[in-house]
């Protein structure tokens, strides 16, 4: 009987199964029919019906052999072929080739004869096409770059000018902006309005991108007149404003100011478009600061709370702007108690640099007069700074929020239009002012205190750091005064206390405008830095990054004044600040009868080494008068009995603090 293929293979399969000790697995047969495969009966992999095939035997003269190794060697050389093949079709391969060529003699700084290869190369890209895959591509934007740097004025304007057609994509390339940058660097005033004008109706699009939004900053700030300017900030108004501009509209007020009906749409553009920027966290830009607190000020009360809750983690990037602080100030001004705490905890990190910016430590101080918990005032804001005082006092700003903390609102200190200001934030708290001043002082006090007498010459190191020390010492209480005077008047009769004075020069350098200028101090610094590192890595055999961080901002603060080490107490800004707290010897006498002066304490520090030195100088003498003016009669006469022994000294100058100190004496 002759079985079927299928039936053949199964009982194969079975008896396979049983003498390799398989378990067989009853199964359901079910009847077939006519349409239905014989196979379905048995679910058997492949591999068991390929071990029971017959293996076909090779013949003898083809026997087995090994895969060929590939030669990898060979594979790279014909796939640079190939690409070298695929670049030989475009229309730019030879001319880019060409180039390199010529850029590779313009790079080398020993070549004399730039401006003429400046010239070659610009003769190579007369096509625009050309020029615009050029700018475009990584490799020849570098030629570009260097083309901006080198040309004579008249070969980089006629250069600039072409080159701006195509500003707007240059602008968002990672490659290309770089160009834009040197257009912007060593173009002419004339070059850098067009560059403006150029950006327009793409404003909101620059505004979104990483790369761009940088560049537009650059030119809002400082190449934009203020038509411009106003121009940019309509195209965030809406579409409308993307390719006709309004002359009348110079706010966002402006934009609806003929038709009511209009304001709500336009604020939702607005709205919109700085959501777009706010989410990408690129609001680190003069324009959006300037945008953002047009419409701050705009806004209704219900929709103030949406835009305020998403800037709250961003305040930090809206404090390098005046329009940015004034529009952080208004978001936490507005903002719930939610808010202002998450406000508070984005700012602590930053705390430091946003109280030493020169806009960043007025919202700073606003904080400080506008938060009702002092506790959480003092825990988050003064316990951050504290450790860094010294950091603080040598900048204007800093000085400033310390003044703030222990003499807010004081005339001596702020300017009553700027005090005026400030106050405006009390609407929006709930604490009685002077409780809360009060409170603040009264916490920072001690460790105030602490940070003084650590390091008492540090606070008379200057004029501008000695004002806010005498400001301090007026504010103390008697026993913290006790301490910091101490120290302090250690300082002064030291007979060799000196300091470092900064002497004012009568020509003030400007930035020079002159392109040409620019570009030869900006070769020459390079220059200077590259042989700096050749000789630090042949003499110590490899690079040290400290060392070369420390010579880079040497060459970049070579034009300070110059500095000058004289006596202390000789120097016209502290003898002002001397005065000043000795002139409150008197109240302080009258609030503490029989205690200790600052002058008193002073006296009596004094050697007769370091009164021998004060005798022979005019302001010396006339802080011993301010001594004997501002204190009791017994102080009076104990500084007669310390002078009596030079009085002799003394009579022999000439000087009028010396002739007045005589006079009141003896």
């Amino acid at each position: 009987m002759k079985m079927n293929e299928d039936e053949f293979s199964e009982k194969k399969v079975l008896k396979f199964e049983q003498e390799n000790g398989f378990t067989i697995k009853k199964r359901k047969i079910t009847e077939e029919t006519e349409h239905s495969k014989p196979t379905s009966r048995i679910r058997t992999s492949k591999h068991f019906i390929n071990k029971l095939r017959p293996t076909k035997k090779l013949a003898s003269n083809h026997a087995p052999t090994r895969e060929e190794k590939t030669d990898w060697r060979k594979f790279k050389q014909d796939k640079k072929e190939l690409k070298l093949k695929r670049k030989k079709v475009k229309d730019s391969y030879k001319i880019c080739v060409e180039a390199k060529k010529i850029y590779e003699k313009l790079n080398n700084r020993r070549t004399e004869s730039k401006a003429e290869l400046v010239e070659k190369l610009y003769n190579l890209f007369i096509a625009d096409d050309i020029l615009n895959k050029m700018v475009m591509a990584h490799d020849s934007s570098r030629i570009i770059q260097s083309m901006l740097k080198h040309a004579t004025p008249s070969l980089r304007e006629e250069l600039s000018n072409r080159l701006l057609l195509w500003v707007a994509d240059m602008a968002v390339s990672k490659y290309a902006h770089h160009c834009v940058l040197r257009i912007f660097n060593y173009g002419s005033p004339t070059i850098k309005t067009k560059l403006a004008d150029a950006l327009m109706g793409s404003i909101v699009k620059l505004a979104c991108h990483n790369i761009s939004s940088k560049i537009l900053d650059l030119v809002y700030l400082t190449a934009a007149n203020p038509k411009q300017k106003a121009y940019m900030r309509q195209e965030f108004y809406g579409d409308l404003y993307k390719k006709s501009k309004d002359d009348s509209i110079w706010t966002l007020a402006d934009a609806y100011k003929d038709a009511s009906n209009m304001k709500a749409s336009i604020l939702g553009a607005v709205k919109s478009n700085l959501e777009r920027v706010i989410n990408k966290k690129l609001i680190d830009n003069s324009l959006l600061h300037a945008v953002l607190l047009e419409y701050l000020k705009e806004c209704d009360e219900d929709k103030m709370e949406e835009i305020v809750t998403m800037c709250t983690t961003i305040v930090p990037l809206m404090l390098t702007t005046k329009d940015g602080c004034q529009a952080a100030i208004l978001c936490f001004y507005k903002s719930s108690t939610k808010n202002r705490r998450a406000i508070l905890k984005s700012m602590k990190e930053h705390l430091v640099k946003i109280c030493t910016h020169e806009h960043g430590h007025i919202f700073a101080i606003t904080v400080l007069n506008a938060l009702d918990d002092t506790k959480a005032l003092k825990k988050v804001i003064y316990d951050t700074l504290h450790p860094h005082l010294e950091t603080l006092m040598a900048t204007q700003g800093g000085r400033r929020v310390i003044e703030w903390f222990v003499t807010p609102g004081d005339t001596n200190c702020f300017h009553p239009a700027f005090i005026a200001e400030i106050e405006e934030g009390l609407k929006y708290s709930k604490k009685d002012k002077e409780t809360r001043r009060k409170e603040i002082l009264e916490q920072i006090e001690e460790p105030l205190t602490i940070s003084i007498t650590k390091n008492a010459e540090f606070w008379l190191s200057n004029k501008h750091i000695g004002l806010v020390t005498a400001g301090i010492l007026e504010k103390l209480s008697y026993t913290n005064f006790l301490n910091v005077a101490l120290c302090l008047t250690k300082v002064i009769a030291d007979s060799t206390w000196t300091i470092d004075a900064s002497v004012e020069l009568n020509d003030k350098s400007k930035k020079s405008l002159d392109t040409e200028k620019i570009i030869e101090e900006s070769t020459k610094r390079l220059q200077r830095r590259k042989q700096h590192k050749m000789k630090s890595s042949f003499e110590e055999g490899k690079e040290n990054p400290k060392k070369e961080d420390a010579h880079t901002a040497t060459i970049e603060n070579e034009q300070k004044k110059p500095v000058v080490n004289m006596w202390g107490i000789e120097e016209a800004g502290l003898h002002i600040v001397l005065k000043k707290i000795l002139k409150n010897d008197k109240e302080r006498s009258a609030k503490n009868p029989g205690g200790e002066t600052f002058g008193s304490l002073l006296i009596k520090e004094l050697t007769a080494e370091t009164l021998q030195k004060w005798i022979t100088i005019n302001r010396a003498c006339f802080i011993l008068l301010n001594v004997v003016e501002n204190n009791s009669e017994e102080i009076k006469t104990h500084v007669q009995s310390v002078l009596k022994p030079h009085r002799t000294l003394l009579e022999q100058q000439k000087t009028n603090g010396a002739q007045f100190l005589i006079k009141k004496l003896f």
